[in-house]
């Protein structure tokens, strides 16, 4: 495993404790405010979940494409050859590079200006700050992207064995 591996895998195992952490606390909230709902002591969980599962889904992400486990069809991959396996899984590294590239790009921008302005959702009892959801996802499309040239480059060597992205009959060691 060569440093960039390390790297990334560490990268998205914090990520995904984050996202785990997160996830409870959204849990709590929604049992506070579903227990406490009739004496009105808990007010704007509906703006703390709608703020957070964006957040908590991009934390994921990186974790599910480096352990193989987004939506793939494998049909095809038992009746062709290795070559072309490789090239469908190029393609579709470039095509996922391309996406978490314009997201982060098509980002920034209201990244950097919900911090200027310390951009909030929400009246009244709970104001979240949606600033940090925009790096969340900005900060984690990076990431994304990061992975994607990895796995791309590792199409072209020939050395890609990430899951799911091989023969389904074939039996391969995961690379991270």
């Amino acid at each position: 495993m060569n440093k960039l591996d390390l790297f990334i895998r560490r990268i998205t195992d914090y990520l995904q404790i984050i996202a785990a952490i997160w996830l409870v606390f959204v849990a709590l909230t929604i049992a506070a405010e579903v227990a406490f709902r009739n004496f009105g002591l808990f007010l704007g969980a509906d703006q703390i979940v709608q703020n957070s599962v964006p957040a908590i889904v991009f934390l994921q992400v990186p974790f599910a494409i480096v352990a193989g486990t987004m939506l793939r069809t494998t049909i095809l991959f038992g009746f062709v050859k290795k070559r072309f396996r490789m090239s469908l899984n190029f393609l579709s590294y470039v095509i996922g590079f391309a996406l978490f590239l314009g997201i982060a790009v098509g980002g920034w921008s209201d990244m950097i200006r919900g911090w200027e302005i310390k951009e909030y959702q929400g009246i009244g009892a709970v104001e979240f700050p949606v600033y940090i959801i925009r790096t969340v996802i900005v900060f984690s499309s990076l990431i994304v992207t990061l992975i994607y040239v990895n796995l791309a480059s590792r199409a072209l060597l020939g050395t890609d064995n990430t899951p799911l992205a091989q023969d389904p009959n074939e039996q391969v060691e995961p690379h991270l």
